[in-house]
């Protein structure tokens, strides 16, 4: 069982990588052909699409996962509905998007200009093609095609790299080419994709919606929770700082990346590999094994992301944006945070009480907007990114006690906060180092990720973790 995890992680974080390539790619491009400034724009209104395929898809994705091999549900009624749905969803959400363009600019990016909001109407209608596209890919997921589903991401990126850049080049008006290309690449594929696998679409039956949609919308809190609170957490520093700001702090996004690449991938193959073992003898032992690595491994992962944040902002962007740096650690720590929450939520999974993770998602938001009002203020755009570290480590917490009254499993608890703590300490030293380049520096931080390399071989039993693996 071990070595399914182990592959089938692999095979996601494959794709992962793929995915998360086209902000990869485009990143030296976009940061040399776009100020500060823009870039912000880009990630606020990236962001708006974003909202806006969280309430086409409604949590259905999730819901997806965990009903596609009920021997009940007739799966190509239930794909074809699914269809249908996110199809009239997204013509209606596009359509309200592009009446409210001008509006939605001017509230959100306090911009006013033609460029920028024919930049938000066009990615608007992005979310129409986004979510017939992740409906084929969780199907492709449960499915087990993991070549196939690698091959398409694959190909998306190289088409949305080439075409991004290309077309930003010719244009003036780069912001709208950017969202543009996308625009074009993903309406290209969802099309693509629909007409590939056709013979999955049968016919729709609303009343087979019904328990899908139930569950999905007890995961869309969650889902859209992590996107509102990215979005204000971003109007707050731009109420405090300016779009200059957000571009630094969608540049330090981007480096983090690298840790959710294999965050992505380990949460993608945990869902149903912990599903599958949950009634076998070894399950719990398995559970609070992985846990614990988790932990370690993505803490390693971060720390030393954020020691060489400054020496990685060199290389892929210009010397504008290495204002960056302090942020990138803690925004690691954030998004290690809502790896961990998936693992700690296995109990949740497991008896499918996902209403419990919409519940928890409302006070962790109260406590972001909170943090992000007192820190931002003070530290700027580390301010924000602390802020949404705090937000996701305290729900996570809140899972974690909700998930253990509903199924306790004997999760490793004073290791996990062990390792997190040497995570955190590692993070806020390097966010406090300086930004030039010296070697001296260098060396400093070699020696702090040798030491978490010690902790890693002393306590981090790592034989344990190769047995497991053997398995």
């Amino acid at each position: 069982m071990s070595r399914r995890l182990l592959k089938d992680t692999a095979l996601y974080a494959l794709t992962g990588v793929a995915t998360k390539l086209i902000g990869a790619l485009l990143l030296p491009f976009i940061t040399r052909l776009l100020s500060p400034e823009l870039y912000g724009s880009v990630d606020l209104i990236s962001l708006v699409g974003l909202f806006a395929i969280e309430l086409v898809t409604l949590g259905s994705d999730f819901a997806l996962a965990l009903y596609f091999h009920e021997a009940t549900l007739d799966r190509r009624r239930l794909v074809g509905s699914l269809w249908l749905a996110r199809l009239l969803l997204g013509l209606f959400m596009g359509l309200i998007g592009h009446a409210l363009a001008p509006w939605l600019a001017i509230q959100l990016l306090e911009r006013s200009d033609q460029q920028t909001i024919l930049a938000l109407r066009l990615g608007l209608w992005s979310q129409l093609a986004n979510g017939i596209i992740g409906l084929w890919f969780t199907t492709l997921r449960q499915e087990s095609k993991a070549l196939r589903l690698f091959g398409l991401t694959v190909l998306r990126v190289a088409a949305t790299a080439l075409l991004t850049i290309g077309w930003m080049l010719q244009s003036s008006q780069r912001l709208s080419a950017y969202f543009g290309a996308m625009l074009v690449v993903d309406c290209l594929l969802a099309l693509g994709l629909t007409l590939l696998m056709r013979g999955q679409l049968g016919k729709p039956d609303w009343q087979l919606l019904h328990p899908l949609l139930g569950k999905g919308l007890g995961f869309l809190p969650r889902s859209i929770y992590f996107v509102a609170m990215t979005l204000i957490n971003r109007q707050i520093l731009l109420h405090f700082g300016s779009l200059e700001q957000i571009g630094h702090y969608a540049a330090a996004t981007k480096i983090s990346f690298i840790v959710w690449i294999v965050i992505s991938a380990a949460n993608q193959a945990w869902l149903p590999y912990s599903l599958a073992i949950a009634n076998t003898p070894t399950a719990n032992a398995s559970y609070r094994q992985y846990l614990t690595s988790y932990t370690m491994l993505l803490g390693a992962a971060t720390t030393g992301l954020a020691l060489f944040a400054p020496e990685l902002l060199r290389i892929l962007t210009t010397g504008d944006y290495l204002p960056a740096a302090p942020a990138v650690g803690w925004y690691a720590v954030n998004l290690m945070a809502i790896g961990l929450l998936t693992v700690v939520a296995t109990g949740l999974t497991i008896t499918k009480a996902t209403a419990v993770l919409g519940q928890t998602s409302l006070l962790s938001a109260i406590l972001n907007v909170g943090l992000a009002i007192m820190l931002v203020p003070w530290l700027g755009l580390v301010g924000a990114a602390i802020a949404a570290a705090g937000d996701q480590l305290i729900a996570a917490w809140l899972v974690y006690r909700a998930a253990q009254k509903r199924y306790p499993i004997d999760f490793d608890i004073k290791a996990v906060l062990a390792w997190l703590g040497l995570t955190i300490a590692c993070v806020a030293l390097a966010s406090w180092l300086p930004l030039a380049f010296s070697w001296p520096l260098i060396g400093l931080k070699l020696a702090l990720v040798g030491v978490w390399l010690g902790c890693c071989w002393r306590w981090g039993q790592p034989k344990m973790l190769l047995s497991l693996l053997r398995k």
